[in-house]
């Protein structure tokens, strides 16, 4: 009765609930243990899921949708083994094609921060006197942010890629990772592999995964990776953090990572993460693509 009183009631500070693994926009946070009666037949989520359960690191605008018994009055949400506390959202109307049962939906954003593989997504539905019911279950597979879409975090029988080259920074500036490959091509956004029509066949192609804050238009991600699922070409690769453009933000600081997947011989996989190099770029140095940008480091691949 208590959290529900204060659902009804009062208005937590803004910042309960940020340091979570996700936010839920127009949801309300309470610290403590997820409210839940594995005895109770009643009030029960009956339905609830997203639009795919594949999701990346510091990926949002998520919705989830669901069915509640026509008791409820509110869910709550959390993660079932990381969560400090727990999202509530009020129940909608009722669902006249399902007997009635009351909708909900509900929309996440998840943080850089959220521990990669398989998370369990639960649910409850509050009644109107604050008693809770069952917890129903989701699974969802995260990716890290690096990934672009490979999921070795998620299943084991899957491997990861070979080799994964990573800028990231810390604002909204539109930042881009420009490689000049052995080949000559220069990777970047605007043109983001490294093929070219005069390489033999069966070599190993890097493509670049994203365009992040192209256009000044934050994407939540602020990260750039150049990708080879296969054992890269050999050779040197000039690495540039090149800053487009600083899009109204201050000092822009940068980390480029190395990723690469690793096979044991007894069966298995892992990835093998090492930082090359960190530092800042500051406002002035925005270029607006004129130039490659900020040469970073020659690197030796594989």
């Amino acid at each position: 009765m208590w959290s529900l009183w204060l659902l009804m009631c009062c208005t937590p500070p803004p910042n309960l609930g940020a340091s979570e693994a996700f936010r839920v926009r127009e949801g309300t946070f309470f610290t403590g243990e997820l409210p839940e009666d594995e005895a109770a037949t009643s009030p029960v989520v009956v339905y609830a899921a997203g639009v795919s359960y594949v999701l990346t690191q510091g990926q949002g605008n998520i919705p989830f949708s669901g069915l509640a018994s026509t008791d409820a009055y509110s869910v709550a949400v959390a993660f079932a083994d990381s969560s400090d506390g727990y999202w509530v959202v009020p129940v909608d109307g009722p669902d006249v094609t399902q007997d009635s049962q009351l909708l909900f939906d509900l929309t996440l954003d998840f943080s850089r921060d959220v521990v990669y593989g398989p998370q369990q997504l639960i649910f409850v539905a509050i009644d109107a006197n604050g008693k809770p019911g069952p917890r129903y279950e989701t699974t969802l597979c995260v990716l890290p942010d690096y990934a672009d879409r490979n999921f070795a975090s998620c299943d084991p029988e899957v491997p990861p890629q070979d080799t994964i080259l990573s800028l990231s920074w810390d604002n909204n500036a539109d930042l881009d990772l420009v490689v000049v490959a052995p080949n000559g091509k220069v990777v970047s956004p605007l043109s983001p592999s490294t093929f070219l029509e005069t390489d033999p066949e069966g070599t190993s192609v890097g493509e670049l995964s994203r365009n992040s804050n192209g256009n000044c238009v934050a994407d939540g991600f602020r990260l750039e990776s150049l990708i080879f699922a296969e054992e890269p070409p050999a050779g040197t690769y000039e690495v540039y953090a090149n800053l487009r453009a600083n899009c109204g933000e201050g000092v822009s600081h940068f980390d480029l990572s190395l990723y690469r997947g690793i096979t044991h011989e007894e069966g298995g996989f892992e990835v093998e993460h090492s930082q090359l190099l960190t530092g800042i770029l500051l406002p002035t140095q925005a270029n607006g693509g004129a130039t490659p940008g900020t040469h970073l480091l020659s690197l030796s691949l594989p």
